[in-house]
């Protein structure tokens, strides 16, 4: 073969390496990416600030995902795969606020996996996709549909663009209505979730917290045969102490409001065991997580001279619970 045909083919070689290292980082989904997100239900209007900040390793991905919605900042890990073939990025679920949430001091965070398409083009590249609930809450918690735009190293990060009212004021003038007034010159507040420390939040209303609790489900830990008419119980953190806030119902009425747990100091209740009632439920709703999630107690109910130790969960999603049922004396010693 003469040389002219091997450099030919040699140059052929090379441009075709290069153009897949090209290729091969184009279609990377690391970087910064930015955009709107709405609610997939007719007649919303209330809109989500998003932020990727993605690190690619194969097919492992790292990062954040930030937004800003109402008056509220937050900030969360994110943890999850892109399948380069499919060019799909698929996240492990994350919380997002509720898109009826009035405030960030009453909402309810919802779980939602991440579904994104990547598109690469010349003028700009994108991710498409939407956030999903899981199958229980997928009719109360509508999609969020997002398509994000990568940004250039230069371009300014989410927590900066809120800081340029006129900015926030273009792309999203409710969540700068609801945020700050128009008198007022500073930027909104900004509320950190990073997951080392506790969600810091303005104190919510009763009634918003005894709204909250109808969007969890129960979880039953005990039903607990009792013979007084009235128990006493006391609420201690259970482990080590990492500010969990938690609310206590009993039959649908809110009896403690946004008390901390703590490993020395109980919280303590004295509830009446209706005997005409088929059960008597005590409800353990969680303000927050945490430093150390999920939201954990230990409820001690004292029935007479016995003594029981319950351990309860409670998260953003579920509510732990124990069931009271009255009893004769005489029934609970046979058993």
């Amino acid at each position: 073969m003469r040389k002219g045909n091997y450099r030919h083919i040699l140059i052929c070689i090379a441009v075709c390496l290069i153009g897949n290292v090209f290729t091969a980082r184009a279609q990377s989904v690391t970087g910064k990416w930015y955009g709107i997100g709405n609610p997939d239900i007719p007649g919303s209007s209330n809109s989500y600030l998003c932020e990727f900040i993605i690190t690619q390793n194969g097919s492992n991905v790292t990062g954040y995902f930030n937004y800003f919605f109402r008056n509220g900042y937050f900030s969360n890990k994110l943890v999850g795969r892109y399948d380069a073939s499919k060019r799909l990025l698929v996240l492990k679920p994350l919380p997002i606020l509720y898109h009826l949430s009035a405030n960030v001091g009453n909402g309810v965070d919802c779980i939602m996996t991440g579904v994104f398409k990547l598109k690469v083009a010349k003028v700009e590249s994108t991710l498409s996709g939407e956030f999903l609930s899981d199958e229980l809450h997928k009719y109360t918690s509508p999609p969020v549909k997002v398509n994000f735009r990568k940004l250039g190293k230069d371009e300014p990060e989410l927590k900066e663009r809120i800081k340029m009212k006129d900015l926030v004021l273009e792309e999203a003038p409710e969540v700068q209505t609801q945020a700050v007034p128009a008198q007022q010159t500073t930027a909104p507040a900004i509320v950190s979730t990073q997951p080392t420390t506790p969600l810091v939040l303005p104190s919510p209303t009763v009634k918003a917290t005894e709204d909250a609790v109808k969007m969890r489900t129960n979880t039953y830990i005990r039903i607990l045969d009792v013979v007084t008419d009235s128990v006493d119980v006391d609420l201690y953190d259970n482990g080590d102490f990492d500010a969990d806030s938690i609310s206590i119902f009993y039959n649908n009425k809110l009896i403690a409001h946004r008390q901390e747990l703590s490993t020395r100091k109980p919280i303590s209740l004295r509830v009446f065991v209706d005997s005409i009632e088929k059960h008597n439920d005590l409800l353990m709703f969680a303000e927050n997580l945490g430093t150390i999630p999920p939201n954990s107690a230990i409820m001690i109910v004292k029935d007479g001279s016995n003594r029981y130790e319950i351990p309860l969960q409670s998260n953003y999603q579920k509510n732990g619970a124990v069931r009271l049922r009255k009893v004769q004396r005489t029934t609970l010693a046979g058993q």
